[in-house]
């Protein structure tokens, strides 16, 4: 009966999964449709077709090939690398911290990263503009960060999720500091360009820069995915889930240390987008429960299909000037982060 009723979840999780994937594929060709400049769903077919099979029609407007390959495609494809990476990062750290509220920035990486790009907008000059100066820049404050937590939360034969997070929160308050310093001291112009950055953005999104964020999100998923048996165990208690043959301080550390590369890839190439891997894995969880093997998979699509609208949103809703796709993410994950305290607390009075 009960591998029965297994066999039956794991039906209705591919299914689900299935449904997700075909709703990805939708969202990415609205994406592309969708912006300030008007474009026909035949111009677009007819752009890709040219580009992917070589099939030639005069009747594209010459505007069109850039607008549909080299920009609207791009950012959708950085919207998948960043949705699914962060949602898969959020999963992994609630999952080896125990802890409902974790998000992929909870190691201080976002602070690292917003310290340097902070540094470098108060240097001006060529380290602005030119903007591989500023995802370089992001991502060695990043490492810079993630360096100093594994170093200061590390101790000699082995070290608690606990104490690394605790590391994570005091070097953010220092790389903070540090931020605030260089706003205070730069100029207007430069502050409002820091203060875009830690909202983030998907304009940047070129073909050549998208390997980095692609490749690192794959791996991320691959990797929390083969120790989704881990955390389902490390969820029972670290007790339990020594007993039954996991070392919960070599998987947590290396955990930690994917969440921070993977994390630090991606805000360096769109900067700080909150709230996406502490929502993502609570919607679903919501929807499949908390076994980690359907959990990480599907997260990673929702994240990506939740990140492509909200770009979508962002490119539209003042068009045709942009706004920062983390306000959107935070106007839809701020009201679930309330309905989740009330859902809380409702059970605790139970």
């Amino acid at each position: 009966m009960e591998k029965h009723k297994e066999k039956d979840g794991s039906l209705k999780a591919v299914l689900l999964a299935a449904g997700i994937f075909i709703l990805l594929l939708f969202s990415v060709m609205a994406a592309i449709l969708l912006g300030s400049s008007d474009l026909s769903p035949e111009t677009v077919f007819a752009v890709l077709k040219l580009k992917l099979f070589g099939i030639e029609n005069e009747e594209i407007p010459k505007n069109a090939v850039y607008i549909i390959w080299n920009l609207r495609l791009p950012r959708a494809l950085l919207a998948i690398a960043a949705g699914g990476g962060l949602a898969v990062c959020g999963v992994a750290m609630q999952a080896i911290t125990q802890n409902v509220l974790a998000d992929p920035y909870i190691l201080g990486v976002s602070s690292g990263a917003t310290a340097m790009v902070s540094f470098l907008y108060f240097l001006g000059g060529v380290f602005v503009r030119i903007s591989v100066f500023t995802q370089v820049g992001a991502f060695i404050g990043a490492v810079l960060a993630m360096v100093l937590v594994y170093f200061v939360g590390v101790v000699k034969g082995g070290s608690s999720s606990t104490r690394l997070v605790l590391a994570g929160m005091a070097i953010s308050i220092v790389f903070n500091a540090c931020s605030h310093f260089f706003i205070a001291l730069s100029n207007e112009q430069a502050t409002r360009s820091i203060t875009m950055w830690t909202m983030g953005s998907l304009a940047e999104a070129r073909w050549g820069n998208l390997p980095y964020p692609l490749l690192a999100s794959l791996a991320g998923l691959l990797f929390f995915a083969g120790n989704a048996r881990a955390y389902n165990l490390i969820s029972l208690g670290d007790e339990t889930a020594v007993s039954m043959g996991v070392h919960t301080a070599k998987v947590k550390k290396w955990t930690m240390l994917m969440v921070a590369f993977v994390t630090g890839i991606l805000v360096a190439s769109c900067g700080i987008i909150g709230l996406v891997g502490f929502v993502i894995p609570h919607v679903v969880r919501i929807l499949v429960g908390a076994n980690h093997r359907k959990l990480v998979p599907i997260s990673f699509l929702v994240g990506c299909v939740f990140l492509v609208w909200m770009d979508v949103a962002a490119r539209l809703v003042m068009a045709p000037q942009e706004l920062p796709i983390g306000i959107f993410t935070a106007f839809c994950g701020g009201p679930f982060f309330v309905w989740l305290l009330y859902r809380q607390n409702q059970s605790a009075n139970e």
